[in-house]
């Protein structure tokens, strides 16, 4: 009762807090954290108690999950050498320059132990990445290598944390089988979550428009994790591929499926990213009481930590970025360019979360320097999220690192306008086909005309008359699923296509699902 009591108001105090931080212009991750440190000091407040084996397979799921679902797979693929050597090449950089330097100033803890630790606080969190992105409107390549940085880099973390203990644990290290534990978590992991996206695509044929259709679309994240875990495979990379799979075949669900699932993705999100966060901060000072020593020592051994783990990330991405851009430059389709501006935003963007929580929570006891490691990941955690996501926005705003509000709206309305040409063509196609009556045509091309105008493509009365004259052919009941299945079609299509914001995809489409659902 205790632990559900804790979880009623933490996701209380999210649902109150959220705004606030959003009206002080602040990611709202580090306003839950700040709650959490404070609530921690409240006098006779018992510590929390949560078992460190839930936390992983029930707080990742959703998060990944939802995070992953705002990509899409060409922008993955587009941007996947700079998405790989940061969530790859740089996780294992910042794991072994942790583990050296933490080794150097923790006399008597084994290296490997030390790059237990290292792996645990290696990888930025994901959903601190994507309130950031989302928040302050970073440029659309910048926000696509962040958030696909977020995606893959936990995977990568949780291989090399699970080798580093069970190497300090058994007290081997094999070079070989490490290399093959984590070609196998990778392989298992995709494959387990491609089976589960093909599956999930038939039944959703299966389920048009049934609330079983958006509970199903809720429950696979879990299942792809618990199963891919069970195979000794990466539960990140299932729930991440299963998300870009359905993200790319988004036309197999319905449009009350995409609303319902999409709304209540954006309520998990929040409650279990704010619970999760304030759940830091309360924890931090019944890990601080469990540590031995000179408490000035360890916070300076964690406060060294963390600088480590933010200098690392600069030294890494200013020369990686600048040859990314120099092999990009070769192509015919070379995306935007990344300055220095926007090196520096995300060499700051790189704050720490809910996966460095879980790996140390999850060390075995008995483990060398458990309590001490611990409380320095927490550090890590509570001085990235409150030194970067306090002053990046202020950073984001000085560099002038943003994309304005005209440029999202343009490209919203060029997309609802391919929407529009791909609903008036199947219309056309209904004409040619001569099996609707005149009159029902002539008055369901008034109604259609009228949704456009609605969706502020149609400006005015002769705008309005004059695509009334030149699309002579609609229907209002039976043909108007037609239309909007058209544009829906085009809209999903999109998304495939470099270039094309996914977020953008995801608010045309949710407009045209309104409009089929709300008639």
């Amino acid at each position: 009762m205790a632990g559900l009591t804790l979880l009623l108001g933490l996701a209380a105090a999210t649902v109150l807090l959220a705004p606030l931080a959003e009206r002080i212009n602040l990611p709202y991750p580090v306003v839950l954290l700040i709650f959490g440190l404070a609530l921690a000091y409240v006098p006779g407040l018992p510590p929390p108690t949560v078992n460190p084996e839930l936390i992983l397979p029930l707080v990742l799921p959703p998060l990944l999950f939802a995070a992953a679902r705002r990509t899409s797979w060409r922008q993955f693929l587009d941007n996947r050498r700079a998405i790989g050597l940061l969530a790859i090449a740089l996780v294992g950089v910042t794991a072994c320059a942790v583990g050296v330097v933490l080794q150097a100033v923790v006399p008597g803890l084994p290296l490997i132990a030390a790059l237990a630790l290292g792996a645990a606080v290696a990888p930025p969190d994901p959903v601190a990445a994507t309130a950031v992105a989302n928040k302050l409107k970073l440029p659309r390549r910048l926000r696509t290598i962040l958030e696909g940085e977020g995606l893959v880099n936990d995977a990568t973390s949780l291989v090399l944390y699970e080798v580093a203990v069970a190497s300090t644990v058994t007290g081997a290290f094999v070079p070989w089988h490490a290399g093959a534990t984590l070609g196998a978590a990778v392989g298992i992991g995709i494959a387990v979550g491609l089976a589960i996206a093909v599956a999930t695509r038939w039944l959703l044929k299966k389920l048009p428009a049934h609330p079983a259709g958006s509970a199903l679309v809720l429950v696979m994240p879990f299942a792809a994790y618990v199963a891919a875990d069970a195979a000794h495979g990466s539960g990140v990379l299932a729930v991440v591929t299963i998300a870009l799979a359905l993200s790319r075949y988004a036309d197999q669900e319905s449009a009350q499926t995409r609303l319902v699932s999409g709304t209540t993705w954006e309520i998990i999100e929040l409650l279990v990213t704010g619970a999760a966060f304030a759940f830091v901060g309360l924890e931090l000072r019944a890990v601080a009481d469990q540590v031995s020593g000179s408490f000035g020592t360890l916070i300076g051994q964690a406060l060294l930590i963390t600088a480590v783990v933010v200098v690392v990330r600069f030294l890494w991405i200013f020369p990686v970025a600048a040859i990314d851009e120099k092999v990009m430059r070769r192509r015919s389709d070379r995306p935007e360019p990344v300055g220095w501006r926007e090196m520096t935003v995300a060499s700051w963007a790189g704050m720490r979360g809910v996966v460095t929580l879980a790996a140390v929570l999850a060390l075995p006891p008995g483990f060398p320097e458990r309590e001490r490691l611990i409380f320095i990941a927490f550090v890590v955690i509570i001085g990235t999220m409150l030194a970067q996501g306090l002053t990046l926005p202020v950073l984001v705003r000085v560099l002038g690192v943003t994309v304005s509000g005209e440029e999202q709206d343009a490209e919203e309305q060029e997309l609802l306008q391919r929407a529009r040409d791909a609903g008036f063509r199947r219309l056309d196609e209904v004409r040619d086909r001569g099996d609707v009556d005149s009159q029902v045509i002539d008055e369901a091309c008034e109604n259609a005309t009228r949704m456009w105008h609605s969706l502020g493509l149609i400006r005015d009365e002769a705008d309005r008359q004059d695509t009334v004259h030149v699309h002579d052919a609609c229907t209002v009941n039976a043909l108007k699923e037609e239309v909007l299945e058209a544009a829906r079609d085009a809209v999903v299509g999109a998304r495939a296509k470099s270039g094309t914001d996914p977020t953008v995809v995801d608010r045309v489409l949710r407009r045209l699902d309104a409009r089929g659902t709300s008639d």
